[in-house]
């Protein structure tokens, strides 16, 4: 198994991959279209020329950037194939030189072999209203938030989305 950058061929394949974890609340869904317009944030794990599992990277700035979409095929879970698309895009957030790494999850025990840690939310308002914001779970979220590298000092939010978390940390 190897790790190589997604491109627009594999596309339906992520999305394969990722519905079968949305279709559970594992995973948030992701529309082809996104896909096709985030393609560059993914890598794929190739086992003989098949693509078995994704995972991407979102860049908010050099203080943040989010491991998102992180999923393999039933049949490849505990064969590497995870650790191989974690590490793939540790390497990533580094070659961007980012400071913080983070990921909401609901398997905390795997990310911590990695070096992440649990954080609250509110230490990552960027994420918060750039995805979290619109998710249905909002106010009662089932993931934990887990960083790796020193948390974000600052957001790159306009003011009035400051002042609205302000309201969303007292809630």
């Amino acid at each position: 198994m190897h790790t190589r950058r997604a491109i627009l061929p594999d596309v339906e394949q992520l999305h394969h991959i990722i519905h079968g974890y949305s279709e559970v609340g594992t995973l948030l869904p992701r529309s082809l279209a996104e896909l096709c317009e985030n393609v560059r944030d993914f890598i794929v794990v190739e086992d003989e020329g098949r693509i078995v599992g994704c995972g991407a990277l979102h860049l908010y700035g050099r203080h943040l950037t989010e491991i998102r979409s992180i999923a393999v095929l039933p049949e490849y879970k505990g064969k590497g194939a995870g650790r191989l698309l974690v590490e793939g895009l540790l390497q990533e957030a580094e070659h961007h030189h980012v400071s913080c790494v983070c990921l909401f999850t609901r398997i905390p025990e795997f990310f911590a072999h990695f070096g992440f840690r649990v954080a609250r939310r509110e230490e990552l308002p960027d994420k918060i209203y750039k995805d979290c914001v619109n998710c249905p779970k909002l106010h009662a979220c089932d993931e934990i938030a887990m960083v790796r590298g020193e948390l974000p000092k600052f957001a790159i939010l306009e003011q009035g989305f400051k002042e609205g978390l302000v309201n969303f940390r007292h809630q």
